[in-house]
């Protein structure tokens, strides 16, 4: 017996693949970038370091799925729970706040209604090191859904 490859039989073999995301994730040691800890990410993942004096931004990149923004400040607390409570209340302010939707000790997942149809979902995880405050977030340029936010939370912890 034959095997013939219609155009169809093309298509339904390429659909797995159109869900992918950018890769099985490795470990990224951020010890170069000042960040005593390791992350995972996807392979060939752009790190950008902004230095602002009294804050310091790094960008752990992967498009288009993968962007973790995470602002290095110095730390007025060494109560990372207090901060993640403190990161809490702001985000229920934003007028686009919907729901918290997975919370623990040191961070959080929420959605937001950025109109009347589109749910976009975003994170914050508050880790200390010594004076050190970091607050682990998506990428301001991107919207993500919720299965893309849990995949870099979860890459943090």
């Amino acid at each position: 017996m034959k095997w013939a490859l219609t155009p169809a039989c093309l298509l339904l073999l390429c659909l797995p693949a159109c869900d992918q995301d950018s890769g099985a994730l490795k470990p990224l040691d951020l010890n170069p970038y000042g960040i005593p800890m390791i992350i995972l990410a996807p392979d060939s993942t752009t790190v950008l370091e902004k230095d602002y004096k009294f804050m310091r931004d790094i960008t752990i990149r992967k498009a288009p799925d993968f962007d973790i923004q995470v602002f290095e400040l110095i730390s007025t607390t060494a109560d990372a729970a207090g901060e993640k409570f403190h990161q809490l209340e702001s985000v229920r302010q934003d007028p686009f706040f919907k729901e918290i939707v997975k919370e623990d000790d040191y961070g959080f997942i929420f959605s937001k209604n950025l109109d009347s149809l589109t749910v976009d979902y975003d994170f914050r995880l508050i880790k200390l090191f010594g004076e050190k405050e970091l607050i682990f977030q998506t990428g301001l340029a991107g919207s993500f859904n919720l299965k893309q936010v849990k995949r870099m939370y979860k890459a943090i912890k």
